[in-house]
């Protein structure tokens, strides 16, 4: 039902993860063994000069510390045997020496040809992340050891600290400005962060989950890697509901009303105002992308929202339809794109209320135009925008005409996906089908037997975002269409869930067709005592009851 998802890439970068323990020790043992190896792009020989330079030392010493950075230095000019080596630097242990070309040799930095051990000069010409971090430990004596961290994870933070410019540099985060989940003073206090991280101590964010999914090419949106999430110091999410998984976020138009429903009753605290509306829209929340513990929306749902759609919060007299909204309805079908508008203007009108007349109050004038903009675009007529006398607000009823009009497009269009998905009957057959489904279940009937397939199973969950229906009143028709088998069901199971897929039954549909209409027989009840036979029944019920 979904026509896409936002991806975990597409969540804001300071939202953050609690991994699957399993799942996460495999992603960093992965990350640990590779890092180090990753180059940088940096132009070798400017690095290497600027290094020397600034702590006169050599660059094998830099890389290889003191004892073997001497060795590969002397091998520098020319190939020389074991002995020679010794004899060259007389201050160092013959023994640490041997050691130390043993190791050069077994790392790959060293090969022995007719007696002579030989340098491979190809190291300096890239720059690696180890090496990076091992110029940033010698700027900061001791810091390292001030944070309790080791070479390794400097060097994972190393490899990460561009990912968290861009991240900064995404959401405007200053470096000066310490900002709680988002502020980390320099390197070594990310490799602090990565260390908890990696022993799952705190959750991962967004922007260093997806650099290391890229890195290391695994899977994060896989079935249950993710346990819950959340933007600090918000609430967590856990992504289940009902035993469902909800990551990545599917996209529909349920998602459309949530949004628009968030940026117009949705105050800066996750507050809805007016209350009435709050129980419809948590529910709406919670298929979406699972549940949580607030009786306020989550501040990292509102984030979702906002950055996906790219409309940043604004005062409510800046309010209107996001131009991402509008972008993903015109690369929809026609049928789609038309269905999408008016799930968005019935949601905007109440129009699944009963009510003498139809208003929206808007303190955005921007939000008015938008509507008359889609009103003109379905051909359905126009409204008038009235500013209110004495307040910052603007109002434009639906009138009657227009609504009829919307009500009359919404029809054929359910009745055009339902020829489409009925192509196998005649065409007299799907009008009766039609009448005899709306004359059982009404509109939602219709509506449903519209988003259902002869080839492809639907859910019950799916049909109730597509439908714009609570589960239970879907389930209900469903059911009763079963009974009739007008559908049919397949059902898969899992340790962990029980999933239903519907699917059109033609056999059924021609049965339910051809089925005549019962005509219930009002039964005569039988007087108990002998009346004269020109009593009417009414004056025998009468005598009756009396008698009683």
């Amino acid at each position: 039902m979904a026509e896409g998802a936002i991806h975990l890439r597409d969540f804001p970068p300071f939202i953050r993860f609690e991994l699957e323990g399993r799942f996460r020790r495999k992603v960093f043992a992965k990350f640990l063994k590779n890092v180090s190896a990753v180059e940088v792009d940096l132009p070798p020989e400017d690095f290497w000069s600027s290094a020397e330079e600034e702590f006169e030392l050599s660059r094998y010493e830099l890389v290889f510390g003191k004892l073997r950075g001497r060795i590969l230095k002397t091998l520098e000019e020319s190939p020389l045997s074991a002995k020679e080596i010794i004899k060259i630097n007389p201050d160092l242990s013959p023994n640490s020496i041997y050691h130390a070309i043993i190791w050069l040799k077994d790392q790959k930095h060293l090969k022995k040809r007719q007696g002579c051990w030989e340098l491979k000069k190809d190291y300096f010409e890239h720059v690696r992340i180890s090496d990076l971090a091992k110029v940033i430990n010698f700027r900061a004596k001791g810091e390292r050891r001030r944070y309790g961290i080791s070479i390794i994870e400097l060097e994972m933070a190393t490899f990460l600290w561009p990912s968290y410019e861009r991240a900064c540099d995404l959401e405007g985060v200053s470096f000066k400005n310490p900002s709680y989940g988002k502020y980390y003073q320099n390197h070594f206090a990310l490799a602090r962060a990565v260390k908890e991280w990696e022993r799952g101590d705190t959750n991962i964010p967004q922007w260093a989950l997806i650099a290391i999914a890229e890195f290391i090419n695994v899977d994060i949106e896989q079935k249950e890697v993710i346990s819950s999430y959340c933007l600090p110091p918000g609430v967590e999410i856990t992504p289940y509901y009902k035993r469902r998984y909800k990551l990545p976020i599917e996209l529909s138009p349920e998602l459309d009303t949530i949004a628009l429903q968030i940026l117009m009753k949705g105050s800066e605290e996750g507050l809805i105002y007016p209350p009435k509306h709050k129980k419809e829209i948590f529910k709406r929340l919670y298929h979406t992308f699972g549940s949580f513990q607030s009786g306020r929306i989550p501040l990292s749902i509102r984030e979702i929202i906002e950055t996906y759609y790219q409309s940043p919060s604004c005062r409510r007299n800046a309010i209107r339809i996001p131009n991402r909204m509008k972008e993903r309805w015109e690369q929809l079908p026609y049928q789609e794109k038309t269905l999408s508008k008016i799930r968005v203007l019935e949601m905007l009108f109440g129009l699944d209320q009963e009510k003498g007349n139809y208003e929206l109050i808007s303190r955005s004038i921007y939000l008015l135009e938008d509507v008359s903009s889609i009103l003109k675009d379905l051909g359905i007529g126009g409204i008038k925008i009235i500013k209110r006398k004495d307040r910052p607000h603007y109002r434009s009823y639906l009138p009657k005409k227009v609504k009829e009009n919307l009500e009359g497009l919404k029809e054929q269009l359910e009745i055009a996906k339902i020829e489409k998905r009925l192509a196998f009957l005649a065409e007299k057959d799907r009008i009766k089908l039609i009448k005899k489904v709306k004359s059982h279940w009404g509109d939602k009937g219709v509506n449903i037997l519209s988003n259902l397939k002869l080839d492809k199973g639907v859910r019950d969950l799916d049909l109730a975002r597509a439908c714009g229906m609570t589960a239970r009143e879907v389930r209900k028709i469903l059911y009763e269409l079963k009974d009739k088998a007008i559908i049919t069901y397949i059902r898969e199971e899992t340790l962990e869930l029980l999933e239903y897929y519907y699917y059109l039954n033609p056999d059924g549909i021609e049965n339910f067709l051809a089925a005549r209409k019962e005509v219930k027989e009002e039964k005569v009840e039988e007087a108990k005592y002998p009346f004269p036979e020109e009593f009417s029944i009414y004056q025998r019920r009468r005598m009756c009851s009396e008698v009683g």
